[in-house]
């Protein structure tokens, strides 16, 4: 029996067939396979979305004309349909990046979004409105206007592990020239990408 059963089966192969029990198990295995793939690639996208990407509406005036804080943006510091960030969490921050971070400043855990003027090691100096990086005239096109002369005289240098932020719209921007330098701890994350108002994609 067992040899009439191998001839059969020699038989099928040598017709270009296989026999049924094979194509199950084959049929199992591909499904399987697709499952595994299946389950692998939801884990991914759960790990990355936890621990890698975040997103963060722009709700201020700070950042203006840079990103859009929704309607009335340029008067409106409660409007809260403005664009749309993607933050790499776990990216290396340096100046000129965007990025989010909870400061803390007076007991709060709101969220704000800033520019990255200087990292640890830098000297900060404020003069006649212009900033200045270890000596150097900070070249600042993405500002709102001409900075005023509040913080004149500001003169810092960062701790190493901290970073110093401010808006770019300069003169209407609550941050680091009034409440000091951040930890780079509070970080929620870096901007790589930019949602619009009108859907499109851009990056910072």
């Amino acid at each position: 029996m067992a040899e009439e059963l191998q001839e059969l089966n020699d038989s099928l192969d040598e017709q270009g067939l296989e026999p049924q029990s094979s194509r199950k198990r084959q049929i199992i295995t591909a499904v399987i396979c697709v499952l595994v793939v299946a389950i692998i690639a939801v884990a991914l996208a759960l790990i990355i979305k936890t621990y890698v990407i975040a997103t963060y509406t722009v709700d201020g005036i700070s950042m203006y004309p840079t990103l859009d804080g929704g309607a009335g943006a340029e008067n409106d510091a409660d409007a809260t349909n403005g664009e749309t960030l993607y933050l790499n969490r776990l990216a290396k921050v340096k100046r000129g990046d965007i990025v989010v971070f909870i400061p803390g400043w007076n007991g709060s855990d709101k969220a704000l979004v800033k520019r990255v003027i200087a990292v640890g090691g830098d000297h900060l100096q404020i003069v006649d409105g212009k900033v200045y990086i270890n000596g150097e005239l900070l070249d600042e096109p993405y500002i709102n206007g001409a900075m005023n002369n509040n913080y004149d005289g500001l003169d810092v240098v960062i701790e190493d592990g901290n970073m110093f932020c401010m808006g770019d719209n300069r003169n209407h921007s609550s941050d680091c020239r009034a409440y000091g330098q951040v930890p780079v701890s509070c970080l929620v994350g870096k901007c790589f990408l930019i949602k619009g108002m009108d859907d499109k994609l851009r990056k910072p």
